[in-house]
């Protein structure tokens, strides 16, 4: 019973450690957005666009995560340091991650509500963002990178969501895949994470001439804002939606700040998303161990 609960956890945490000791692996980025296009496939299948509905939490939530970036990037710029405030700034903001809806999938919880979380949180973010970052951040803000990002967006939930519908009305025992691939999707996401984890390592070796005392202030500041995404999320949700308010507050779309705190502060500032990838996803192993384990003493009492 035990081994099978910690199975998932310990891939995810071997995902990191051969990121770490390989980050020739981050050179694979390109297959990330595939991957998750992938994931979401089979989540969006025995989901129906009706089921998909907007709830007062999400906008809170939302709110919250803006909330929290604003207070992050003013607490840490109070050291003077602009490239630590950058960091605090960046790592707070960032939005719902895509991926969250896997997660919440692996989890059995609604998946619905990360879905639609997902899309208000990144959609309401970003356009947050087009005012926040020539006021917050020096330095001319690129609009047509904003329009790009939001292209991305579309089409990593939108290509899934029409795949999935056209396979349902084709094919309507499709809705069944789900269930029977889930351990697929879960060996993809540990495939993501290798990359993930590589391609931080890489971007370490490539910028060692920053200080190394940086880099634990810099996780230590992206440690307490995850500790405190995941636990004001678990408060917003409330007793219907505590796990999953928590999941759409706590998981983050890192690779879009990471990419706009490259684009508009410094590579310092990117590090503050890329630390969050560690603590987020250790999080998540232990929620998949808790979850797997209580299923299968369940399993063990019916047998």
């Amino acid at each position: 019973m035990l081994k099978k609960a910690l199975l998932r956890p310990l891939l995810i945490v071997a995902a990191f450690v051969c990121g770490i000791i390989f980050p020739q692996l981050g050179e694979a980025q390109f297959i990330i957005r595939y991957f998750l296009i992938v994931m979401l496939y089979f989540i969006f299948l025995p989901l129906d666009v009706k089921t998909l509905k907007l709830h007062k939490s999400q906008f809170v939530l939302t709110t919250a995560n803006i909330l929290i970036g604003i207070g992050a990037w003013f607490i840490a710029g109070l050291t003077g340091n602009k490239a630590l405030a950058d960091a605090a700034f960046f790592t707070a903001i960032t939005p719902t991650a895509s991926a969250a809806p896997v997660i919440m999938k692996f989890l059995g919880g609604n998946v619905s509500y990360l879905i639609t979380g997902f899309v208000v949180t990144n959609t309401l973010v970003s356009a947050a963002l087009f005012f926040m970052l020539p006021i917050m951040i020096t330095g001319e803000v690129n609009a047509g990178g904003f329009l790009n990002a939001a292209l991305n967006l579309v089409i990593l939930i939108g290509t899934p969501a029409i795949l999935a519908a056209l396979t349902r009305k084709i094919y309507p025992p499709s809705i069944e895949w789900g269930k029977k691939c889930s351990n697929f999707s879960f060996i993809l996401w540990v495939i993501l994470l290798c990359v993930i984890s590589g391609s931080a390592m890489k971007f370490f070796y490539a910028n060692s001439d920053i200080p190394y005392y940086y880099y634990f202030i810099i996780a230590g500041m992206s440690l307490i804002i995850c500790i405190i995404n995941f636990g004001l999320g678990y408060l917003i949700g409330g007793k219907e939606f505590k796990r999953e308010a928590s999941q759409t507050l706590g998981q983050k779309n890192t690779t879009f700040t990471i990419v706009l705190a490259s684009t508009f502060s410094s590579p310092l500032a990117a590090m503050g998303p890329t630390f969050y990838v560690l603590w987020h996803n250790l999080w998540n192993a232990f929620q998949l161990f808790m979850h797997d384990r209580k299923a299968a003493q369940k399993r063990d009492k019916t047998n």
